[in-house]
């Protein structure tokens, strides 16, 4: 890999990783532009069924959008009006949006420190009569701990939906994570790890009749299911996202390696106390890094010096969403002193498919001296 001397690091290159596929995707948008099988064909099916194996579950739905997933997942699930769904302050809007939506409650509960996902520990006391389901978010491709997340659920009768918008590829104890709830939901926006060229998700079901009612639905076809009948409406995944989003697939393998070593380089300089520590030490454990983190008290200074030095950097969930507009549809449970304290201190670092590995070290070395100078400060 190489790079033009002086040019700005930025946070995405999505153009890059697409030029090895431009051929192929050209040639098959033209097979497909002469087929007249613009609306769920054959790009859609072969998606779907390949999303399947990989994920480790029955079936897959591909739908209009991520939060277009999120909803159909939870309302197949049973939410209702004036259910509650557990879920995690520390994460993106539509996360919340697809609850208060369907006129539930979204119950906010602690992360955890060390991989910014949802605590655990915390979600038993958070259920009341009105609790229906638990949605884990796999934060920046790191995997929720899904095995006690899924016991207190059985315990209690509730479903398990999974928000793995940031995590497809990721694995929990030698599985992948839609292996785990009852259903997952993916975007293919084209910032995630694998992206189309416009708005796109999916939803991995464990049960066949879930895969059956969306794909109803997803159809405006009226489905009957949990004592209610739902309206259909159109929520189908278009076929040219499918066809790009195919040719992305069979390249994810190589891309992600890229990641991954851009990852490790950063490791090599952060140390473990500053960045992501993954459930059980990291057995059986495969993280994404759809994002990579660095976490620090002096989180600003941090992102001026990495500006000064041409890096562009990025600040997410600041402030956690129980301080959003529509807090007034949800309710905390506890305090939210971790995602509070995440939303203060975690900067979000450069790492794609087309990040040059010589600027990867310049950043690492930099946010590494940076650390050690505030240790050192800390000390004295």
């Amino acid at each position: 890999m190489s790079q033009e001397k002086n040019k700005r690091v930025g946070r995405y290159d999505l153009v890059s990783p697409m030029m090895p596929c431009k051929d192929e995707i050209m040639a098959k948008f033209e097979k497909f532009l002469v087929s007249g099988q613009y609306i769920l064909g054959e790009e859609c099916r072969n998606l779907e069924a390949e999303l399947a194996v990989q994920g480790e579950c029955t079936e897959v739905v591909g739908v209009a959008s991520g939060s277009s997933a999120l909803f159909l997942a939870l309302a197949m699930a049973g939410v209702r009006p004036g259910h509650e769904v557990i879920t995690t302050p520390y994460t993106f809007d539509a996360t919340i949006e697809a609850i208060i939506l369907l006129d539930a409650v979204p119950v906010l509960v602690d992360i955890r420190p060390e991989d910014l996902n949802i605590d655990p520990a915390l979600i038993e006391a958070a259920i009341t009569e009105k609790t229906r389901a638990i949605l884990p978010v796999h934060i920046f491709g790191a995997p929720a701990d899904m095995h006690p997340i899924q016991a207190i659920a059985d315990k209690h009768g509730l479903e398990v939906v999974c928000d793995m918008a940031q995590a497809f590829g990721t694995l929990y104890d030698g599985k992948a994570v839609a292996a785990y709830g009852r259903m997952s939901t993916l975007s293919f926006y084209p910032t995630k790890n694998l992206p189309g060229i416009g708005d796109g998700g999916a939803i991995f079901c464990r049960d066949k009749t879930d895969a059956d009612r969306i794909r109803r639905i997803r159809g405006h076809q009226a489905v009957r299911a949990n004592n209610h009948l739902y309206t259909g409406w159109n929520s189908r995944l278009d076929e040219v996202q499918a066809l790009v989003i195919n040719t992305r697939l069979a390249r994810f393998p190589e891309e992600q390696a890229d990641r991954d070593k851009v990852a490790a380089i950063y490791d090599s300089f952060i140390p473990p106390q500053n960045r992501l520590r993954t459930p059980n030490g990291g057995t059986g454990m495969k993280v994404i890094y759809h994002q990579y983190w660095v976490r620090t008290k002096n989180r600003d200074q941090l992102a001026a010096l990495l500006d000064a030095g041409g890096v562009d950097t990025a600040v997410y969930y600041d402030p956690p969403l129980n301080h959003h507009e529509l807090n007034i549809y949800m309710r905390d449970s506890g305090d939210l002193t971790e995602a509070e304290r995440a939303g203060r201190e975690v900067l979000i670092l450069p790492i794609h498919a087309a990040l040059p590995f010589a600027d990867a070290q310049r950043i690492g070395r930099i946010v590494g001296d940076f650390l050690a100078s505030e240790e050192a400060e800390a000390k004295s």
